[in-house]
């Protein structure tokens, strides 16, 4: 059978006899369900955001945005969602980037989308901004419980509301890409972002838990608490708002307004019962993270590998399906994340427990994928050299992979898994 999987701006198409596929796995699609305009007008023609229009009259608003490295349709949000913005007397557009590189073509055109979408809306008094964790001006908000020095964009403190415009998913540290992340990291320094990301090291750092999902037993995230201890204290007693969305390449499946707390709790429950699914280890293993931005390069698509590595068993293979167009990742990640991955394994796991740096959380958890796999290919556009140093094995065909798969275990089982950008696997029970 033909099996199509997304790679950058287009697809790898794969040859899977029928017995071998295990399962196929892809995000929630809904075709035929409400558009994304619908899905926005029927989320804010509620209560709250009646009441929410009323309370930020004459006030000063502050707007935080998903940046560039999503793929949420940022067009249809804005043009939807900021006329409710209109009795404001200011407001602060802040696109939170955390660590990830602000001038990025990505970022500048969704300043573009915000400024058009202002201007259409009716909105006056309004400044964009993309926050740079190392080139602003920042206060600092106070240390939280697990001794993270939370220092923020200056920029969003004379607010008095603020609403996140945030697209919600696995993620496979900090429990989920949610509103909070918009604060710690998003608007935050690298220092704060580095201490918060040391937690990431703990097994219980993982996907699928936060201190506001419904389910008491899945509150438990040591990252996602530090993250949620920093927000509260930039934002002390005033109030925040969430526009909560879930999508998949641009396609909107759910939206609500409201508190951010409340909205937020939803979206996990909905993320849960969509894009999770428990599975019983193959030896074989085929993951796309979901084409562009999801595989833009190794740092981004990394994910991917993170949130389905349940669907391998020890000493099995992946083929990883990321095209990587702009390589390894932003030079800034390079020292933390690749540098350190080219390392021997012990070397790695060793250094990362001595000593964390920002983003050695990453080398930390590939090094221990290699060490129990007997091999991980990728095709991407990324150097063969580069690949081999970092204990990967390069490939330009990757039919002839899966094809050398069978000749060597024709009964073999291979789970197939696109867009695993928003995609979280648990081990099924035998």
């Amino acid at each position: 059978m033909k099996v199509d999987l997304h790679y950058g701006k287009g697809l790898v198409s794969l040859q899977i006899p029928e017995a071998n596929v295990d399962e196929i796995i892809r995000p929630c699609q809904e075709q035929g369900k409400a558009d994304n305009i619908t899905l926005l007008q029927e989320a804010i023609v509620v209560k709250e955001a009646n009441n929410f229009q009323d309370e930020i009259a004459g006030m000063r608003l502050c707007v935080l945005v998903d940046d560039g490295t999503r793929d949420e349709p940022f067009n249809d949000i804005f043009g939807q969602v900021f006329g409710i913005f209109r009795k404001s007397s200011k407001i602060q557009f802040l696109i939170c980037t955390g660590t990830h590189n602000p001038e990025t073509p990505e970022n500048n055109r969704i300043r573009e989308q915000i400024a058009k979408a202002a201007k259409q809306a009716g909105i006056g008094h309004f400044e964009i901004h993309i926050h740079d964790c190392e080139h602003e001006t920042f206060k600092r908000a106070g240390q939280t419980s697990r001794g993270t020095e939370v220092l923020f964009n200056a920029l969003v403190d004379d607010a008095d509301v603020f609403i996140v415009l945030s697209d919600v998913k696995v993620h496979y540290f900090a429990g989920y890409s949610n509103p909070v992340k918009n604060f710690v990291p998003g608007i935050c320094t690298y220092e704060t972002t580095e201490q918060n990301h040391s937690l990431a090291l703990d097994e219980k750092s993982t996907f699928g838990t936060h201190p506001w999902h419904r389910d008491r037993n899945r509150r438990n995230n040591p990252v996602a608490e530090d993250q949620l201890e920093g927000m509260q204290l930039i934002v002390k007693n005033r109030p925040v708002y969430g526009l909560v969305t879930i999508s998949t390449s641009g396609r909107l499946h759910w939206a609500r307004f409201g508190p951010v707390d409340r909205v937020s709790s939803e979206a996990f429950s909905m993320t849960d019962e969509r894009n999770t699914h428990t599975v019983m280890p193959v030896d074989r293993l085929i993951v796309s993270p979901g084409g562009l931005p999801n595989d833009i390069n190794l740092y981004i698509a990394q994910r991917a590998l993170e949130l389905t590595k349940s669907a391998v068993a020890d000493g099995g293979e992946i083929l990883f399906l990321a095209e990587c167009s702009d390589g390894i990742g932003d030079e800034r990640t390079l020292e933390g994340f690749y540098n350190r991955l080219t390392a021997p394994i012990d070397e790695i796991l060793r250094s990362t427990e001595s000593e964390y740096v920002l983003y050695s959380h990453k080398p930390y958890k590939f090094a221990r994928m290699i060490q129990r796999l007997r091999r991980i290919w990728i095709f991407s556009e990324i150097p063969d050299k580069l690949i081999e140093a970092a204990h990967l094995h390069p490939t330009h065909e990757p039919q002839a992979v899966v094809d050398d798969w069978l000749a060597e275990q024709p009964d073999a089982k291979i789970t197939v898994v696109d867009g695993a950008n928003k995609i979280a696997l648990y081990p099924r029970d035998n």
